[in-house]
């Protein structure tokens, strides 16, 4: 039977107090599902090493003998998130995972797009909790409003649009998703079950459906990539310092390192920055896959 947690994921940035009231906090409801989707689920392990929960395995020897990868794009059928979402939405939060994944196996493998390759990985949202827009927009208009008082004189104004505060702890959204990577025999060297709610104090606000599900995807993609990296557990990797490239690509909006991971688009860059900031939904500056931009 599936478990159900009220949980947020915590930065290893945060202080102990911080990350105590995130545990009190308001969070999005997380449900660690299992639904199929994976050739086998027997070999998972629970991790809990952070507010994010997961089940993973991974095969160490057969990873590092692994040179090519290919990535089918996520799979997230309109039956998950029901009217809630549009087509354009739920393709961005796909594409938002296949992103960030295609990212982190840049740094080890070679990404190829054709049918052959030592691994095949493959995902899919299984579940989706939506955000609620007007308590995501009352967080907003707060802040903005925040900011008018400073101008005035009264505390201290920031460069851009409004100051930040915690979000209402109301509807935060959530997602999870199953991954899995097969070899060529079809047999399952790596997977997880990755489930993830957005919290008040880390995850930004935004006046869209889908903005919570599309951060927390990229979150996946990132942890699952570390996984097939390194054949460990992501949560447990020590804490390291994003160097140029990662800002590069994955901020900026710049060339991947790998030419295949261009047909996952590219991050949005500073309009993307510009839009988390002032609470833009994901389709206002994201692009998408390269096939939806040509």
């Amino acid at each position: 039977m599936p478990s159900r947690f009220e949980t947020c994921r915590r930065s290893p940035l945060l202080g102990g107090a911080l990350g105590l009231l995130l545990t009190v906090a308001g969070c999005g409801t997380v449900l660690l599902n299992e639904t199929g989707s994976l050739t086998r689920y027997d070999r998972l392990a629970v991790s809990d090493e952070v507010a994010t929960k997961a089940k993973l395995y991974a095969d160490p020897a057969a990873l590092a003998a692994t040179r090519t990868v290919r990535i089918v794009p996520t799979r997230f059928p309109e039956s998950i998130s029901g009217p809630g979402l549009n087509d354009i939405e739920r393709r961005l939060i796909a594409n938002a995972a296949d992103r960030a994944l295609c990212y982190e196996l840049s740094l080890r493998y070679d990404v190829v797009s054709t049918k052959k390759a030592d691994l095949t990985v493959r995902s899919a949202v299984t579940r989706v909790d939506l955000t609620n827009v007007p308590a995501a927009g009352a967080t907003i208009a707060t802040s903005a409003g925040i900011t008018v008082a400073s101008q005035l004189g009264v505390g201290f104004a920031t460069a851009v649009g409004r100051v930040p505060i915690p979000r209402i702890p109301i509807g935060l959204g959530s997602i999870t998703v199953e991954a899995e990577a097969l070899d060529g025999r079809h047999q399952q060297r790596a997977a997880m079950v990755w489930a993830g709610g957005a919290n008040a104090f880390t995850n930004q606000a935004r006046f869209s459906s889908a903005g919570d599900a599309y951060d927390l995807a990229g979150e996946f993609g990132q942890d699952f990539g570390t996984l097939l990296v390194t054949g460990r557990d992501p949560f447990k990797e020590p804490l390291a310092i994003p160097n140029w490239n990662r800002i590069r690509v994955t901020t900026l909006g710049e060339a991947p390192l790998d030419p295949d991971c261009e047909q996952f688009g590219r991050a949005p860059g500073i309009d993307g920055m510009i839009g988390d900031y002032i609470g833009l939904p994901p389709d206002w500056t994201d692009k998408g896959p390269r096939d939806a931009i040509n």
